[in-house]
């Protein structure tokens, strides 16, 4: 058990139980620019906590989100610039010599709509600023996460990897077989054979849905592991949590899938450092 590498939580929902307004499209990203020394915080906590990974605030620091809020594509583009650039200096800011920083890079549209994929020459084009921002700003790996269908986890991770760095997919779930999108969860894995992904995971799913999946992981996937979402019931897209499984259950998640063979474990929306600290103290020490 003390092979375990630990994630750290949820950042949108944290920002909402902390009183943040998370406005729509650019959401969590917003706090980047409005409230730094907050995200600071919380990134501080979660290392406290027993982090040894933290990933940036940059679900929604994308051109395309900030285009939605009614800029034009020449101003959306230079404060999501800025947006992300913040994100990671935070990040960076509160990691230490033994935490690394993830650069987090979600589906360019809803997570829960795989059908709004803007298909394989837009999503190129957008793909490739936002990796070349990352790079830029100095992060340790990539953690392609919340990924929704096949085709936009591999024009992802082609981009990634001209940039030779650690490279982690993680992926939404429709039920525990298949991605958002219909495709199979076990064909989405195969198709990350082909890229040097380190790390297959599962995120922002329920208990339930990520406990019968896992098996799949374990099966096909020689280093994987989960942070699920908290909440019961299926996710909500703007992260506002109502009901919330217990400690218990996400404890005997997380220990179902260490004897699984998982090696990462850490947390999604609902979970809180609180929980971070948990798996710390339940499985490293």
């Amino acid at each position: 058990m003390n092979n375990i590498k630990i994630l750290d939580g949820a950042i949108g929902s944290e920002l909402i139980l902390r009183n943040q307004k998370l406005p729509p499209h650019i959401w969590s990203a917003d706090t980047n620019l409005t409230n730094p020394n907050l995200l600071l915080d919380i990134y501080r906590e979660y290392i406290e906590a027993g982090a040894n990974y933290i990933t940036t605030n940059t679900f929604r620091t994308t051109p395309r989100a900030y285009k939605k809020t009614g800029l034009s594509y020449s101003v959306a583009n230079k404060i999501a610039e800025k947006s992300m650039q913040s994100a990671i200096k935070i990040a960076k800011k509160a990691s230490n010599e033994s935490v690394k920083v993830l650069g987090s890079i979600a589906p360019l549209e809803d997570c829960y709509s795989p059908n709004l994929f803007p298909g394989v020459n837009i999503a190129k084009s957008e793909f490739s600023i936002i990796v070349k921002w990352f790079k830029e700003g100095g992060i340790d790996g990539y953690l392609l996460e919340t990924m929704n269908n096949i085709p936009e986890t591999k024009l992802c991770l082609e981009i990634v990897r001209e940039y030779s760095l650690p490279v982690w997919v993680s992926f939404n779930l429709k039920n525990s077989y298949l991605l958002q999108s219909g495709e199979r969860l076990k064909d989405a894995i195969k198709m990350t054979t082909g890229f040097d992904v380190e790390c297959i995971l599962l995120n922002c799913n329920p208990l339930n849905r990520t406990k019968d999946a896992m098996k799949i992981l374990s099966d096909n996937c020689s280093i994987w592991g989960i942070y699920p979402n908290l909440g019961i019931g299926d996710p909500s897209p703007d992260g506002i949590i109502t009901d919330y499984h217990s400690d218990d259950q996400f404890l005997d998640l997380c220990k179902n899938a260490i004897d699984l063979g998982a090696s990462v474990l850490g947390g999604c929306c609902g979970t809180s450092p609180r929980h971070i600290k948990l798996l710390r103290d339940n499985f490293l020490i």
